[in-house]
């Protein structure tokens, strides 16, 4: 998936960098500080490849709180595509939809609709955290740390907790039957621009934590705005197969409860 197409590794940079977890060993993240959910916000970002050659569009919305399986909810939505160069590679077309439940902000619902090429594949994920299973698409149950997000989900989580300079935050990443460790590390505010304007943002660095000198492969770097709304704004990485950016273009939404 990450080497395959620049636009995958938007959402699946993590993942593809390897370490696969044993249930029980991962830390979990602290409680969320901040709830980032606007219903209605929608994000748009470009997907850049090497020479700035965009290759994708990723798309991160909130798109209504409502009552799923007896809890009060958010649905919020992540879908990356392929356009342009990126479609000439590979057409991608990938949306990734996760359920949070309003109190905790955690998920406990994901569903995930895959199209690579002419293949298409839909998976889904039912997360337990207070008993420590999730169900599979295949019906089978995977013991889970506590505290597990899908992929959608954490992107929302690291917006949730408090980013001061220096202090750092251990996640599980719950990818279809795969669980990994994600240290994810606030660093210094800076002043960023992108299309959609300049902002204060902390940059916040992530990576997959395979053994206690883990090293930070792809160098994957978020930078999120340092206001009540936490917007990511940009995500830059470098993996072997050339520079990564990920550029927010536009902000949309209104206010919601």
């Amino acid at each position: 998936m990450f080497i395959r197409l620049t636009l995958a590794l938007t959402l699946a940079v993590v993942p593809a960098l390897h370490g696969r977890l044993k249930p029980g060993e991962a830390r979990t993240a602290t409680a969320a500080t901040i709830n980032p959910f606007v219903v209605g916000e929608r994000l748009s970002y470009d997907v850049a490849w090497r020479d700035f050659i965009v290759a994708g569009e990723l798309t991160l919305e909130t798109k209504e709180r409502r009552v799923v399986d007896g809890i009060d909810s958010f649905h919020v939505t992540a879908v990356a595509r392929s356009v342009g160069l990126g479609s000439l590679v590979l057409k991608v077309n990938d949306r990734y939809d996760s359920f949070i439940d309003a109190a905790t902000l955690k998920p406990f619902r994901a569903e995930k609709h895959s199209r690579r090429g002419k293949k298409s594949r839909t998976t889904s994920i039912t997360i337990d955290n207070e008993r420590g299973t999730a169900r599979l698409t295949d019906g089978r149950s995977i013991e889970i740390p506590a505290d597990t997000y899908d992929l959608a989900g954490l992107m929302y989580a690291i917006r949730a907790i408090e980013l001061r300079p220096g202090s750092s935050r251990t996640f599980t990443l719950l990818e279809d039957d795969k669980r990994y460790t994600i240290l994810v590390e606030a660093g210094q505010r800076e002043k960023i621009r992108t299309r959609a304007g300049a902002f204060d943002a902390v940059r916040v660095s992530a990576r997959v934590v395979e053994k206690a000198n883990s090293r930070d492969k792809a160098r994957l770097r978020l930078y999120v705005t340092d206001d009540a709304r936490r917007l990511p704004v940009l995500l830059t990485a470098d993996p072997s197969s050339g520079e990564v950016r990920v550029e927010l273009t536009s902000v949309t939404g209104r206010e919601g409860k």
